[in-house]
């Protein structure tokens, strides 16, 4: 359910979306559904093979679809972590970004939504709105670390097949 690298709808740009509108609700739905079904803190219906700019992220103990989110503040303070993706599974890279943002959406029903986080609540909605816009966090590395993840990615991904392979050999 989850598209995973090289999956070419994750390098594409979503297109905004009207609230309560048949894109929006297939998005929100979709997404409760993929999140009900992993260990993550958000996910964007890229990732779930559709073109809307819809996040599902969980603050604190709250899970939040945000339509048209976009960031209208950036700390210019950095703050260096571990990043993972459900779309590039078994692979994760430290990477800095802005320690504070600041983010305005719209809510499902279509109210204004203006939300100032710091710290791991800041990087997800970041790691989130760039897979809107096409973006993976490994496209933040550099050229040299991005090809020794992509190189590990594409080993877990042989391995994985392998045992794929063997698995139905056998049966």
């Amino acid at each position: 359910m989850i598209r995973v690298y090289p999956d070419r709808v994750l390098r594409r740009r979503a297109k905004e979306v009207e609230p309560e509108s048949p894109p929006a609700r297939k998005a929100a739905e979709k997404l409760r559904e993929a999140f009900s079904q992993v260990e993550a803190l958000g996910l964007a219906a890229n990732q779930v093979g559709l073109l809307s700019r819809v996040i599902l992220v969980r603050l604190g103990e709250e899970e939040r679809i945000l339509l048209n989110p976009e960031v209208i503040w950036r700390s210019e303070e950095l703050e260096l972590d571990s990043e993972a993706c459900l779309s590039v599974p078994g692979v994760e890279a430290d990477l800095a970004r802005p320690k504070q943002v600041r983010v305005r959406a719209l809510s499902e029903d279509g109210k204004e939504v203006d939300l100032h986080l710091e710290g791991l609540e800041a990087r997800l909605l970041l790691h989130e709105i760039d897979h809107l816009d096409g973006v993976l966090y490994l496209d933040h590395l550099s050229a040299g670390e991005r090809r020794r993840l992509l190189r590990e990615y594409r080993k877990l991904r042989s391995r994985k097949e392998e045992n794929r392979r063997l698995a139905h050999s056998e049966t």
